[in-house]
């Protein structure tokens, strides 16, 4: 089974729409189990509206006094602390998520995998090159976290509706 972990690109009052399309992303991979990240500096306003996407599990929220801008050098340690027992990490193919996940990715020790655009399997993934004139199927070993950027263009959001319930956690980074 595929526990995925979805970090959430918020203003601080409103989840960006890019979060249900990875939600949308991760929900095509058989038998996920989908959570998503909140790192806030009070994330309980954002937190009730990524519980709200339908396909949720689970809300993490790590309120943390230095998430008040949301700079990659900040925020990765904490998403790879939080990514322990998570068998994928996946982010928006937006400027937040293309400044922070390659960051986790590293203190993970594992490749990230850029602009999926489509999912084959729970360690195969479509994804555009040659500025979008040719796809190219990735596969990742299995016995690593996948690591990756969902091309929000390539997927619908996910539905409201849903009723994740919402945990608190320490980052363990001041």
């Amino acid at each position: 089974m595929s526990k995925i972990l979805i970090v959430a690109e918020h203003d601080g009052a409103r989840l960006n729409p890019s979060t249900s399309k990875c939600v949308s992303c991760a929900a095509k991979i058989a038998g996920a189990s989908i959570d998503v990240l909140v790192l806030a500096t009070d994330g309980a306003a954002v937190a009730a509206q990524a519980a709200a996407i339908t396909g949720v599990g689970k809300v993490l929220v790590a309120d943390n006094a230095a998430n008040v801008e949301p700079l990659s050098a900040v925020l990765a340690p904490q998403v790879a602390k939080l990514a322990a027992g998570y068998t994928h990490v996946f982010g928006p193919s937006t400027t937040f998520g293309k400044d922070l996940m390659p960051r986790v990715a590293a203190l993970l020790g594992v490749g990230q995998v850029s602009d999926i655009s489509g999912v084959d399997g729970a360690h195969t993934f479509k994804r555009p090159i040659y500025a979008g004139n040719a796809v190219l199927t990735v596969e990742v070993p299995a016995d690593a976290v996948v690591v990756a950027t969902v091309r929000v263009a390539s997927f619908e959001a996910a539905a409201a509706g849903g009723s994740a319930a919402i945990e608190k956690v320490d980052a363990g980074v001041a």
